[in-house]
């Protein structure tokens, strides 16, 4: 048969995909007579795709397979001052050093972009991140049209949540406040079984509030006085640092030493925390979540965490009974697998079906057997 004849019958389409190396054909050991029984397994690496988040200001790529395993991880880190060239000549080479991580005859298949700050996600575009104020109207699909694979742009706090809402079961009507407080500050929110403004990109960027207190303090967006200027990590670490000599700049290096620090007598953690507070609980009253995550390396610290947790025990809820479930996260550990499975989930299965038909001929045989992925 011809291997670019459409596959007319069930043998034939298994033939194909067993040359193209998608399943693999085994004889099982027979025990009578007649021909052996053939054994098909599917091949998970076969095809793959990269996942890309940012951590602090680092973009960490993730190489992943059919099977939603990582395999391997490649990390950037672009300067400050990056624009859009830059930002993507960077990203190429992420993507590109990250696919090396498959085998040689895998194909990359989609690449996945969760991205902090304001996206529009139909136009493939990161709009602003104040981690990298030069970066404007940055069209990520144009810039990674040279792999030639979908590329899919999704809010880092949307795929985190959406993943803890998968890993912990979360009621199809559930609601739930996801609030970050790290390098940035930020939250994600989800009703009627789904992330609110997921499809856009652009929800509750609650760090730039305007908190009109006068102090004249710049903020990496390119305001004055947005929370974050008070209470984000980036903003407050010289002065943790004066307090706590040692102390590391970054997330994934403060969270353990905020966890066991007495935080209590810090003048600059209890301003943030108080404006931290205050942010909750009218988030809160704007949103009536029925559960509220608390993720980042402050509320890993027992007494902060509890401050959060008297706050929302005591928040007015306008003479409602209902009480809000509150927990913490560690997001680098707990859902760094359901955020990157939600979010390559479905690109994988788009890539795969793509894939087959172009590596396979368009037939009846093919279109039913891509609606099944």
């Amino acid at each position: 048969m011809n291997p670019r004849q459409a596959p007319c019958n069930k043998a034939d389409l298994v033939g194909q995909l067993t040359a193209h190396d998608l399943l693999h054909e085994n004889t099982a050991r027979g025990r009578g007579k007649g021909r052996p029984a053939a054994v098909l397994s599917f091949n998970p690496l076969r095809l793959g795709a990269v996942f890309i988040t940012v951590t602090d200001q680092t973009l960490v790529a993730s190489a992943v397979d059919l099977d939603l395993r990582v395999l391997g991880q490649v990390t950037a880190a672009p300067p400050h001052e990056s624009d859009n060239a830059a930002m993507a000549a960077c990203l190429r080479s992420l993507i590109r050093d990250t696919a090396a991580i498959f085998a040689p005859r895998a194909e990359l298949c989609a690449i996945v972009c969760s991205m902090s700050g304001l996206l529009d996600v139909g136009r493939e575009t990161w709009c602003v991140s104040a981690r990298w104020p030069e970066l404007r109207n940055f069209h990520l699909g144009a810039a990674l049209a040279g792999f030639n694979c979908p590329v899919w742009l999704i809010r880092n706090l949307d795929a985190e949540l959406a993943g803890l809402r998968l890993h912990e079961g979360h009621g199809a009507e559930e609601t739930a406040l996801l609030l970050h407080w790290g390098h940035g500050i930020g939250a994600a929110y989800a009703a009627g079984g789904d992330v609110v403004n997921r499809s856009r990109g652009r929800f509750c960027e609650i760090g730039h509030w305007g908190l009109g207190n006068g102090r004249g303090l710049r903020c990496n967006c390119g305001n004055t006085d947005c929370l974050e200027t008070v209470a984000g990590l980036w903003s407050i670490q010289p002065a943790l640092s004066a307090e706590f000599p040692g102390l590391p700049s970054s997330e994934s290096g403060v969270t353990a030493h905020l966890a066991r620090m007495d935080l209590r007598e810090s003048p600059v953690v209890q301003i943030a925390l108080s404006e931290m507070l205050r942010l909750t609980a009218n988030l809160c009253r704007l949103l009536f979540p029925e559960r509220v995550i608390l993720t980042g390396p402050f509320v890993q610290n027992p007494e902060v965490f509890s401050r959060f947790v008297q706050t929302l025990d005591v928040a007015p809820r306008l003479r409602s009974l209902d009480r809000i479930g509150s927990s913490r996260r560690r997001l680098l550990e707990l859902s760094a697998y359901s955020s990157v499975a939600y979010s390559t989930a479905s690109m994988l299965r788009h890539g795969l079906r793509r894939w087959m038909s172009s590596a396979l001929l368009k037939s009846p045989l093919i279109v039913s057997a891509s609606a099944l992925l």
